[in-house]
């Protein structure tokens, strides 16, 4: 058993959004989590529930599906439903694509954290969401600027031919 945990320690260790923790704060996330496995087609967040838990995806590939249409496609270690933790309901399901072995944390489970912890926790959370908050902003950006492109007239019509002499 104790292989097992060295195992998943060192698995860990290796996804960015851990980065930060120490080897004995992870080994106390490890204790307080829940584990869970999904298998491929197998729904982990229903659209309209409410739950209070957040996942991390340690192993494995799942979608996050929103109006029957595939808006992001999760991997190995990132983090999803967080929104989740502050009781709000689900707006998109996400399914799992592969065997997907998932950590997960409710409320009380951070509750239960020793409270440098919590902080340290919360903080990579919300750094993530800060992070996907900002490429949506730049997508929506970028959309902006080519809607307005494509609805601009057609400026080579107006110009003048180049080349073209001038008597005076």
């Amino acid at each position: 058993m104790e292989d097992l945990k060295e195992t998943i320690l060192h698995l860990i260790e290796d996804i960015p959004f851990f980065d930060c923790f120490n080897h004995n704060e992870i080994g106390i996330l490890l204790e307080k989590g829940s584990w869970i496995k999904e298998l491929p087609g197998n729904r982990i967040i229903t659209a309209g529930e409410v739950d209070f838990r957040m996942f991390i995806l340690i192993v494995g590939q799942a979608e996050v599906i929103l109006n029957e249409k595939i808006m992001a496609v999760l991997g190995t270690g990132d983090i999803f439903g967080e929104v989740g933790l502050m009781g709000s309901p689900r707006i998109a399901h996400v399914e799992a694509q592969t065997e997907c072995l998932i950590l997960t944390f409710d409320a009380d489970h951070l509750n239960d954290l020793p409270l440098e912890l919590q902080l340290k926790l919360l903080k990579r959370i919300l750094l993530v969401m800060i992070t996907r908050l900002q490429k949506l902003n730049q997508r929506e950006w970028l959309r902006h600027q080519t809607r307005k492109i494509n609805a601009s007239p057609n400026r080579s019509a107006t110009k003048k031919p180049s080349g073209e002499i001038v008597r005076v």
